[in-house]
């Protein structure tokens, strides 16, 4: 796999967490999210949600901003507008930090992997 397929795959399993969060899996990550329903459903494995859920755990611990767009992008399902108003930044600056943290979960990941 090239680096741009394995890229895509986390953006994959990032999709996939998210949706594991929203239905009420037991986040590390992001436990403090409070959600009014879950999608109910939910076909992620526990295992394999927990893994990303732990990387991005770790991003919110290093890189605060990261971690915090990472969680509205997929958890919140939120635009880039929405995000920045949030973190008080510019769609393109939220753009950038999006790409990096899923470049930072993915190399995350891959090391867990391996």
């Amino acid at each position: 796999m090239g680096s741009s397929e394995m890229l895509e795959d986390t953006k994959n399993r990032l999709q996939e967490w998210g949706e594991w969060v929203r239905s009420g899996g037991p986040s590390l990550g992001y436990s403090a999210v409070k959600l009014a329903a879950g999608c109910g459903g939910c076909t992620v494995p526990d295992d394999e949600a927990l893994a990303v859920d732990r990387a991005v755990a770790s991003l919110k611990h290093r890189e605060p901003n990261m971690g915090k767009v990472l969680v509205n992008y997929y958890v919140r399902r939120w635009d880039y507008s929405m995000i920045g108003l949030d973190v008080h930044m510019g769609r393109e600056k939220v753009r950038v930090l999006l790409r990096s943290a899923e470049a930072w979960v993915d190399g995350s990941l891959s090391r867990l992997a391996g």
